[in-house]
């Protein structure tokens, strides 16, 4: 099972642009590969082009959601997926690690170091370290 972690600025600040924060990524995982996810009126015309029709809850939920830019990077015992978000300035990388390389590992202390801060547990701050209760 993946965990999702986010890690914001020290400082409160935000990373930069996509472009500034594509190049910080980049420079401690060298194969990642950005793109733009489907946004939800995009998975919207889809589906009605499919004859699939979504829940009401659903579709007023799709009806809003845009399309957010995402990397992907993958080598020997990892994978990793980085949350730019969909607007600019990026405030939050959102991050999810699988594997135990060690090179994932120097990638994500490089980003800690970047930001000045450790990398959270979405929606629990702290439990990356075990501070959590």
């Amino acid at each position: 099972m993946a965990t999702e972690c986010t890690l914001r600025r020290a400082d409160g600040r935000p990373f930069g642009s996509f472009a500034e924060v594509q190049a910080l990524i980049h420079r401690l995982f060298p194969a990642v590969v950005f793109g733009w996810t489907t946004s939800g009126p995009d998975k919207l015309r889809i589906a009605k082009e499919r004859g699939v029709e979504f829940p009401p809850v659903i579709r007023e939920s799709l009806e809003t959601l845009p399309s957010l830019l995402e990397g992907v990077a993958e080598g020997d015992g990892y994978h990793v997926t980085f949350g730019l978000g969909h607007e600019e300035p990026v405030a939050c990388l959102y991050v999810t690690p699988r594997g135990n390389a060690p090179e994932l590992g120097r990638g994500l202390t490089g980003l800690e170091a970047a930001a000045g801060a450790r990398l959270e547990l979405s929606g629990d701050p702290g439990a990356m370290r075990g501070d959590a209760p």
